[in-house]
């Protein structure tokens, strides 16, 4: 009896982990800063977090809001998040089963990534990231979406750096 026990627990709590359909990216250490970028995002209520997760890459010199001067590199993000939670029946047999039962929760995110000098538009990225979780009915899983911006925001830098659209701190424009 003890080890079904102990089997259930262990299958149940390895089906708590994050999925992610967007691969996490890594960025390479000891490289130089790209220069600033100005960005503009159309979602308020995320704008601030995907700008800490830009800067958080370390790829780019700073990270400002707005738009930029003239000659300045300006990101333009079309945001679209949207979070699906469980069904209520399933949420009423959590309690019922006093949260035993794991309940899915799912971010799905679009983003759109617009790259301009001044007027003259480089490239435009776009990204699809969909986290899947189950979590406790208590555990609010806010994690959840810092994980889904931060896998698009290392994406962005990534291939920006790999494309070489933004000149390197110091270096001949």
């Amino acid at each position: 009896m003890k080890k079904v026990t102990t089997l259930a627990t262990v299958a149940l709590l390895a089906g708590c982990t994050a999925t992610n359909t967007l691969p996490e990216r890594t960025l390479a250490d000891g490289q130089d800063y790209l220069a600033p970028i100005h960005v503009m995002i159309d979602d308020p209520l995320q704008s601030s977090s995907l700008r800490n997760h830009l800067r958080e890459t370390g790829v780019f010199r700073n990270v400002e809001t707005g738009s930029g001067q003239n000659d300045a590199y300006n990101v333009q993000v079309k945001l679209n998040m949207q979070r699906e939670f469980p069904p209520f029946p399933v949420v009423l047999l959590s309690c019922a089963t006093l949260f035993m039962l794991p309940l899915s929760k799912e971010y799905d995110t679009q983003a759109e990534f617009s790259v301009y000098q001044g007027d003259k538009r480089l490239k435009q990225y776009t990204y699809r990231n969909n986290t899947q979780k189950y979590t406790w009915l208590l555990d609010q899983g806010g994690e959840l979406e810092g994980q889904n911006l931060s896998r698009i925001a290392r994406a962005f830098a990534q291939d920006v750096q790999h494309d070489r659209l933004i000149p390197v701190v110091g270096s001949a424009q």
